[in-house]
């Protein structure tokens, strides 16, 4: 019997996700506390479970099964009703979906009379009902699904916004939106939804300032998140007198907020140097007191009313765990079946200075092994995202073959404040190439990686930077390994969608009829005739966020010159959510690795 390999093993373990395409990979019901929804891998592909911890562990049921998996879901405020998002193929565009709890086979579609629409936030209701958001073509679409699935819309706009509360009768919306189509600078919207009237609305040039919720019990006071003094800090905004105040200073680091149940106190979270720390902040004594939940990366966290918090936490060692937080006693909250996941390295941090300032990376080394290593730069998407301290089994699987694994967060990324993120304009595809230098170089004359072996890879722009590197710094690089890549701006253009088109616009600083040489001076494909390494790309033939088509045209460029490239054209969206799939693509990957750049013995 062949025993399977560690990365194969530590992939197929039954996980918890900490990230969705489609929404967050947890959600908690407000009014019954310890029911819940999250995405998991325990069938073999990513599918909705619900949850009841009210005895722990709670059992995971199945609620979803869907051959190219399933990764946005919501519960209904009571615990009663599941909702997931059904997209065709992977391609996002759908419609939601509600079953009760315990019985999630008997299923009724929300909204069937209007057309399927791409996802822009779900908000359950008191009742059974729901707030939704649709995008059609270039406009926002506000609505109202009753429990019996039927509904209209209330509200509607030519920004193209997102539902990130309501209150719980639904006669209020909060809503995030980009002022003048900047995506970087998010502004606030509250929306009476009886007449889809805008009651209040805080916008504020080159500043984000996102909504988080109305408060427990008086919708009129609303807490955001602002960036006014660059990292992002909460503040209670009261939409009937326009005051405005912060609630919290003194922490280093990105911070957050939500409500306690109560909504005399805040959860607060705290990121710093790609790891998070949790609060208590009492908003009367305005004392604050550290969660004592282990180090890590929070991917969600919330306050339920049995006074417990819940977390879904993961570290680069650590799988992703929900854990609950009561009278000072942290237990896990769900069980998962079979085998955990083999161990995975710890995470290091490395810095540099770059041009545009202190860059900050996370390094991982193999165990078995000694510097200089052979060493591969595994390079995130977003590009407003960011790598933290977190659990990836993709990493894990690369330094099981022997090689050191770099994350550099470039400028252009989120969790170093808003100078840093909105550093990434003018010279996109370059700049974050320069902070990947910066590190590289720290590295290199540190005697950690060996300067002659070195291969990037990454997924969506992370697959763009790839190619970017490729083309631009010819021999520089070993291989390039790039899933789902922007590849070609230009041919990119003409066949996402309208949300995607204004996000580029935002990031470029103009539409491509503005400004084309600069589009083709960020694009790939202009470099396509100086790659020099072999690479190895794969595409999803229903991606709408970097479509098919222009990967084509940018593999038939290196095939045309007789260019060692692979290409796997998948029948997948922007993810691979099914285990077996995600098996094959990265035993792909790792032979082509093992190919490209040998690990010596």
């Amino acid at each position: 019997m062949i025993s399977m390999p560690r990365w194969e093993q530590r992939v197929r373990a039954p996980q918890l996700l900490t990230f969705s395409l489609l929404g967050p990979s947890i959600s908690w019901a407000a009014d019954h506390p310890g029911r819940g929804v999250l995405l998991a891998t325990t069938s073999g592909a990513v599918e909705v479970y619900a949850f009841d911890a009210t005895d722990l562990p709670a059992p995971l049921t199945q609620v979803t099964s869907r051959d190219q998996g399933t990764t946005g879901a919501a519960v209904s405020r009571d615990g009663s009703t599941v909702y997931w998002f059904d997209d065709r193929s992977g391609d996002e565009l759908g419609r939601w979906v509600a079953a009760p709890f315990d019985d999630p086979a008997r299923t009724i579609v929300l909204l069937p009379e209007l057309e399927p629409a791409y996802s822009s936030g779900f908000q359950p209701l008191s009742g059974g009902a729901a707030l939704i958001g649709r995008i059609v073509g270039d406009s926002f679409e506000l609505a109202r699904a009753e429990p019996d699935g039927s509904g209209r819309v209330v509200h509607t706009s030519t920004d193209l916004a997102g539902v990130e509360h309501a209150t719980p009768d639904g006669e209020l919306a909060l809503l995030e939106f980009p002022p003048d189509g900047d995506f970087l600078h998010p502004a606030t919207r509250v929306v009476r939804t009886a007449d889809g009237s805008v009651v209040a609305e805080l916008r504020e040039d080159l500043v984000a300032i996102r909504p988080v919720a109305f408060h427990p019990s008086d919708p009129g006071r609303v807490l955001l998140v602002h960036d006014r003094a660059d990292r992002p800090m909460p503040m209670i905004w009261d939409t009937r007198t326009g005051e405005q105040h912060d609630v919290v200073t003194g922490l280093e680091g990105d911070v957050s907020a939500m409500w306690y149940p109560d909504g005399d106190a805040l959860l607060v979270t705290v990121l710093d140097e790609a790891r998070h720390r949790t609060y208590r902040l009492d908003l009367q004594t305005h004392e604050l007191t550290l969660l004592g939940f282990p180090a890590g990366a929070i991917a969600r966290s919330a306050a339920l009313t049995d006074g417990s918090v819940h977390a879904l936490i993961s570290r680069s060692d650590l799988p992703p765990t929900l854990l609950r937080l009561r009278d000072d006693e942290v237990v896990p909250l769900v069980e998962l079946p079979g085998e955990p996941p083999a161990p995975a390295v710890a995470a290091t941090d490395v810095h540099a200075d770059g041009p545009g300032g202190r860059v900050h990376a996370l390094l991982y080394v193999p165990p078995d092994r000694s510097a200089p290593y052979p060493t591969v730069f595994v390079v995130h998407g977003g590009p407003t995202a960011q790598d933290v301290d977190a659990w990836t089994d993709t990493v894990a699987a690369v330094v099981d073959q022997g090689y050191a694994v770099v994350r550099v967060n470039y400028r252009g990324s989120t969790g170093y404040g808003a100078a840093w993120r909105d550093a990434l304009t003018g010279r996109v595809g370059f700049i974050e190439l320069e902070d990947i230098g910066a590190i590289r170089r720290v590295l290199e004359t540190d005697g950690v990686i060996d300067p002659g072996a070195v291969s990037i890879m990454g997924g969506s722009w992370g697959g763009y930077l790839t190619l970017m590197a490729l083309g631009t710094e010819p021999g520089r690089w070993r291989s390039g390994v790039a899933y789902v890549p922007m590849a070609d701006w230009i041919v990119s253009l003409e066949d996402e969608p309208a949300w995607m088109a204004q996000f580029d616009a935002a990031l470029m600083h103009g539409t491509v009829e503005e400004i084309p040489d600069v589009y083709r001076a960020s694009s790939p494909i202009t470099y396509v005739e100086a790659v020099e390494a072999p690479v190895f790309i794969t595409a999803g033939e229903n991606d709408p966020r970097c479509p098919v088509r222009q990967i084509d045209g940018y593999v038939e460029r290196l095939r045309a010159r007789g260019h060692d490239v692979r290409y796997d054209r998948l029948d997948t969206g922007h993810g691979l959510f099914d285990l077996d799939a995600k098996v094959a693509e990265l035993r792909t990957a790792l032979d082509f690795l093992r190919e490209t750049l040998p690990v010596l013995s």
